[in-house]
């Protein structure tokens, strides 16, 4: 791969892809108008670490763009009813900032591919293939297309979906989504990304089927699953027959749920995508928070025998465990590296900084994650935090909840829950390394005095361990754990169990801490 500073952007497959949010620390940033340097920030700050690909949303909502295109409106030109709550000012600056860029003559996924190349990058425009953001009428009613508003039979509308962990903005019993059950539908969507494909200097394309969840009304997605897989076949060719006749080498990257169950349930066949080569590379993630049980494992023995490629997604932001500090990054990069990931994708990292949304730069350990997590070698023994995933909205797996936490024990007294560690930890017993490693279960909504649980780990049952008894919540912290490299089985059972106790678990960590 060429030097990250000079002007020749690196080649081959890459380990290490940044996606930026698109506007949240540019157009939203700075008042406007933007700078077309503003406009590169993400790409300048991130230009002395190992990211090898600088991947960019091209919407500011599902058809609202920063560019003209064909498939959709520049954001902000169909707009005279602006939202006027406090707060929300940026909403009309990111369409002055628009204009701005667009009155200078400057396309601005023209001035990011050729900013990217300078610094050493591939460049891949991301398209939200179902972006709801513009269901939310009191904010974001703004990034609605005219196209959109003509032609309302061709969205889901109403009712509301009723998806599980992911209830969108209700607040009108309307999704403006599009419902990909219609032909016109796909054949807009193919529009758009072969047009972008044609029309700029690019090393690769994202299309990002997790922002929005629903592709199909309620009941659908079934019928659906043949469409989808029909319109990533034209992609497909479109795309491959684009490359070729630029000559270039391309990667086409899909963004998709974390399960082979979620993917069907969503109607879309990412098995038989991967089984077909419809595209070279697949990120299974959840579509909004760190998922350290995405089945990364599994996707890479459906791709065994093909050319394609898995990845494994990073976000800053983890449900119940608030900011994923480097430590739940590294474990989560360090357990898809164990299971056959190629690369490490980053969703919202620039989003999701801290402080959030300002004009100050990433911290010391931000900057530190970009520079290492490429390398398995690099984090192996790097502290760690891993973490077993809750439900977005809380949910326990009986009431349709799509992670293993929360959960309720019951009269029947045992749940079980698995951990996949990537760190090798014999070699590092055998260095003297290992400084600590500790489990910690923290339990709610229950009365400790009634209801009590022992804790195995890989069939050994752990001591009583320290507790520490708030109001709201138990913790329990088990140290000198034997825990291993690979999936670790941790079961929690209730002292008592056929009884009338019940007891919550709301979180699970597992912590290696090395000298």
């Amino acid at each position: 791969m060429s030097g990250r500073n000079g002007s020749e952007r690196t080649s081959g497959f890459p380990r290490l892809i940044f996606n930026s949010d698109g506007d949240s620390t540019t157009y939203i940033a700075y008042q406007p108008p933007i700078t077309p340097e503003r406009a590169c920030r993400d790409i300048e700050e991130i230009a002395g670490a190992k990211v090898d690909v600088f991947s960019n949303s091209m919407g500011r909502g599902d058809e609202t763009f920063s560019h003209r295109t064909e498939f959709g409106d520049v954001y902000g030109s169909n707009v005279t009813d602006w939202p006027q709550a406090e707060g929300l000012e940026y909403v009309r600056g990111m369409a002055e900032s628009t204009k701005a860029l667009l009155d200078q003559g400057i396309d601005i996924i023209e001035l990011l591919a050729a900013r990217a190349h300078a610094r050493g990058m591939q460049f891949w425009p991301a398209l939200r293939m179902n972006d709801i953001h513009e269901d939310d009428t009191a904010r974001w009613s703004a990034l609605r297309s005219s196209f959109k508003k003509e032609h309302r039979e061709l969205l889901i509308g109403s009712p509301y979906p009723k998806v599980s962990g992911y209830p969108g903005y209700r607040q009108d019993d309307f999704t403006w989504a599009f419902d990909f059950a219609h032909e016109a539908v796909r054949e807009r969507k193919l529009g758009l990304v072969l047009e972008t494909c044609e029309r700029y200097d690019l090393d690769g394309f994202e299309m990002d089927f997790q922002r929005g969840r629903w592709y199909f009304k309620q009941g659908q997605e079934a019928a659906g699953l043949p469409l989808m897989t029909d319109f990533m076949r034209k992609v497909r060719a479109g795309t491959a027959a684009i490359a070729k006749r630029k000559r270039r080498p391309f990667t086409l990257m899909l963004r998709v749920p974390p399960t082979r169950e979620r993917c069907l349930s969503t109607g879309l066949d990412v098995p038989a995508w991967i089984r077909e080569e419809l595209a070279d590379l697949f990120i299974p993630m959840d579509n909004a928070y760190l998922d350290m049980g995405a089945e990364i494992a599994a996707f890479t023995e459906f791709a065994k025998g093909t050319s394609c490629r898995i990845g494994g997604g990073l976000e800053r932001s983890a449900k119940a465990y608030g900011y994923a500090g480097n430590d739940m990054l590294y474990a989560a990069a360090s357990s898809f590296w164990y299971q056959g990931a190629s690369c490490i994708y980053l969703f919202n990292y620039d989003c999701h900084r801290l402080p959030k949304r300002g004009s100050e730069g990433y911290t010391p350990d931000e900057l530190q994650f970009l520079r290492e997590v490429h390398d398995p070698r690099r984090i192996a023994r790097k502290n760690k935090r891993y973490t077993v995933s809750v439900d977005m909205q809380l949910n326990t797996p009986d009431r349709g909840g799509e992670m293993p936490l929360p959960c309720e024990l019951d009269g029947s007294g045992r749940r079980s829950f698995t951990i996949v560690v990537g760190d090798d930890l014999e070699a590092a017993r055998r260095d003297r390394a290992v400084d600590d490693t500790w489990l910690r279960v923290t339990y709610r909504q229950h009365d400790p005095a009634q209801a009590r649980a022992s804790v195995s780990l890989n069939g050994c049952r752990l001591d009583a361990g320290h507790r520490i008894e708030l109001p709201a919540s138990t913790t329990v912290t088990y140290r000198d754990i034997p825990v291993a490299q690979g999936t670790n089985r941790i079961e929690v059972a209730l002292d008592r169990p056929g009884g009338q106790d019940r007891l919550r678990i709301d979180g699970i960590e597992l912590v290696i801490a090395y000298i």
